[in-house]
């Protein structure tokens, strides 16, 4: 886990607060701050190279030992990515099993592509097995990286190159590094954001739920978003109170009406959303206490119309919703209220 020692030598982060800064699960740099601080490099002229690192079929250890394995595995390469990258660079979590590097050594092709091959060794952070709870589990990722200004001169082309150079990773089979190589890489088309990637995801929500037994869809659907858009939690809440997580697989009953709560935040809507977590609090006061306890940063809740509630959170993320992401959720909450009404 970084600390302020580790982190004082770098002017973005001086004031900063640390618990906004970290990410809460890993211990490294949150997406917004080593996001922001990739741009402030490239405002400030720094070469560098930015890399995104996606851990391979990491579905596979969350379905197979549970999410708290998955929490221990990702903690893991966590730390084993702060230690390679050392003097030399930042680590931070883009979001579920993906990792942002900067590496601030050299933006140079055969600096960088060295600096991989020692994250491929044997004393590197990939390719090797890591415990868990008695369980050997060998960890695969699959990385791509781009160079500025030697690739791009703005953040967003830099950005958009690191992702056709994973993508191209992805599309060799996975474990594996690309190193951004403008002659070889400049007409690949990354889909898998996009629209097509979407309506995959949509006919994979609708396949779920109308193919599970009905006492498995609730979960298997909340699982799916969590799964999907990497969020730090996803609930379902019925009319009852009776609450499903996805991420701890627990179900309880909250002290106090929260269904009367998240009925009144969707009101006419079918969904709500904000990444103000203040603007929330202000608006629904009966949210403090959970807000803070739980330093909730950004929040959605569609309606399972007759049945409960969605809700998804991010803690000490700032996380901007896309319409991607409410897509995919008010299209699971419609599909579920459909199915539970069978």
């Amino acid at each position: 886990m970084y600390t302020l020692d580790d982190l004082k030598k770098y002017d973005y982060f001086k004031g900063a607060d640390i618990n906004f800064v970290l990410d809460s699960l890993t211990g490294v740099i949150s997406r917004q701050y080593i996001l922001d601080f990739a741009r402030k490099l490239v405002a400030s002229n720094k070469p560098f190279a930015m890399c995104m690192m996606d851990l391979d079929n990491f579905k596979y250890i969350n379905d197979s030992y549970g999410h708290n394995a998955g929490d221990i595995c990702l903690k893991t390469i966590a730390e084993n990515l702060q230690r390679c990258v050392g003097e030399d660079g930042l680590v931070g979590r883009f979001g579920g099993d993906e990792f942002i590097i900067i590496y601030l050594k050299s933006n140079k092709y055969d600096d960088v592509h060295d600096f991989f091959q020692f994250l491929y060794g044997p004393d590197g952070a990939v390719r090797r097995s890591i415990y868990i709870e008695n369980v050997r589990v060998f960890v695969t990722a699959t990385v791509g990286s781009a160079s500025f200004p030697l690739d791009a001169t703005d953040y967003n082309d830099l950005f958009m190159k690191m992702d056709k150079a994973l993508y191209r990773g992805k599309s060799k089979g996975r474990n594996c590094y690309i190193v951004y190589v403008h002659e070889k890489h400049k007409d690949i088309v990354v889909n898998e954001r996009g629209t097509n990637s979407l309506l995959n995801k949509v006919k994979e929500i609708k396949r779920l739920i109308t193919t599970s037994p009905k006492d498995e869809i609730i979960f298997k659907t909340i699982d799916n978003l969590y799964r999907t858009l990497h969020t730090a939690q996803v609930f379902y809440i019925d009319n009852k109170d009776c609450v499903k997580s996805a991420k701890t697989l627990n179900e309880y009953y909250y002290g106090y009406n929260v269904s009367f709560i998240l009925d009144k935040m969707v009101g006419d809507s079918e969904i709500f959303s904000s990444s103000n977590p203040q603007d929330i609090k202000e608006r629904f006061p009966l949210t403090v206490q959970y807000m803070d306890e739980n330093k909730v940063h950004a929040f959605v809740v569609a309606r399972v119309d007759g049945f409960g509630f969605i809700a998804l959170y991010e803690n000490n993320v700032t996380r901007m919703w896309q319409d991607y992401d409410l897509v995919l959720i008010e299209f699971a909450a419609t599909m579920l209220s459909v199915e539970l009404a069978k």
